[in-house]
């Protein structure tokens, strides 16, 4: 059982660094390959293809990657939510499992592959925005726009008294954005108050308050090196943190409009943002260089805004949904549109906004 000690400010000074240097003189170097390759190889027709695939269950992991496409659509989920869904996290230890968080302030967790609902955790009062699970302990930890952060004990799902077991108040504006730190037992969230707060998980205890952003946190990553901690805004910046000193490293302000969502890359020191006007960056870390931009500006009738973006960590592909319901996928090393598939709403009347995704862990479902 873990030690109830409570982690301290001075603790997170002596934190080791890893081997950041070499990591990036290398990532450094395939960025420099990666352009001069660019300029040789020309662009791909962009495909528009929603066509199904069909796949042999007989066959292997390697075999359905080579040809089932992340965009083939295998499954839907209707009325999984009585409203939008804002939030999705997978089972980063099993892979077996996955949860999500709607408009209804209801928390629904499902099976992967046959998606079944094995759990419905209600407790929020209003739309459930951000998700986490950890990978250290059987907890998951929400927010919501009611301004409280909660975590709950997944072993207790069937317990009469619920499985929610601490609360986490601070915010003064709905929570929009976590992160769990992948050694500390730190837990860093954000929103509309434009402050990112830093939690002790097990004692509840807020460790510290960065400020700094004008606008809502929209997102917030967290790595073992420097920077430890990377977020986004509303107000078009995307901030690098020192947390041992408690303030803004770098600022990154790039981007025209709001920052939507970052995310970290999970093999290189890179990381991707996306805005309002359709655009992705990516950033070589620690130093926040920009090392290519990308990405649809949008036309009179498609909306440019990409809400969310997701990583397939087996294929390197990038998926970006937009605003009207727009799917794209890109090359991630280099920036390549591979396919775009239009939003196809079930009737005329409705709206398709994408506001979140992700893959599972093999990047075989998405």
């Amino acid at each position: 059982m873990h030690s109830s000690k409570l982690i301290s400010p001075d603790e997170l000074l002596i934190a080791p660094d890893v081997l950041l240097e070499a990591v990036y003189a290398n990532t450094k170097l395939d960025f420099l390959l990666r352009n001069t390759q660019k300029k040789i190889d020309p662009k791909p027709q962009v495909k528009q293809s929603t066509d199904l695939v069909k796949v042999d269950d007989s066959m292997d992991i390697e075999q359905k990657q080579q040809i089932e496409p992340c965009s083939t659509l295998r499954k839907v989920l209707l009325g999984a939510h009585d409203g939008w869904v804002r939030s999705l996290a997978i089972d980063p230890v099993t892979n077996g499992w996955f949860v999500s968080g709607g408009g209804d302030s209801k928390i629904k967790i499902w099976n992967l592959v046959s998606g079944t609902l094995k759990a419905t955790l209600p407790g929020h009062i209003m739309s459930v925005r951000a998700l986490q699970v950890s990978k250290r302990y059987p907890y998951l930890f929400s927010g919501a726009e009611d301004k409280t952060v909660r975590c709950w004990d997944l072993e207790r799902t069937n317990s009469p008294a619920g499985c929610q077991i601490r609360n986490y108040h601070g915010h003064v504006g709905g929570v929009y954005a976590m992160d769990l730190h992948p050694e500390l037992d730190l837990l860093f969230t954000g929103g509309r108050d434009a402050a990112i707060r830093v939690w002790d998980i097990r004692s509840r205890t807020q460790i510290m308050v960065l400020t700094g952003h004008r606008g809502d946190v929209s997102s917030i990553v967290s790595q073992i090196g420097d920077p430890q901690i990377c977020s986004s805004s509303m107000d078009g910046t995307v901030r690098l943190w020192d947390i041992r000193k408690q303030k803004t490293h770098l600022t990154l302000t790039q981007h025209r409009k709001s920052v939507r969502l970052l995310i970290m890359h999970p093999h290189e020191m890179t990381m991707a943002s996306c805005d309002s006007t359709g655009s992705i960056k990516q950033w070589l870390l620690p130093g926040g260089e920009l090392l290519n931009e990308f990405g649809e500006t949008g036309t009179e009738t498609m909306s440019p805004v990409i809400n969310t973006l997701a990583l397939n960590p087996a294929s390197n592909e990038l998926f970006a949904g937009h605003g009207d319901g727009r799917m794209a996928f890109y090359d991630y090393e280099t920036g390549q549109n591979l396919s775009t598939i239009p939003p196809k709403p079930a009737t005329a009347d409705d709206t398709c906004t994408i506001y979140t995704a992700a893959y599972d862990m093999l990047g075989l479902q998405h």
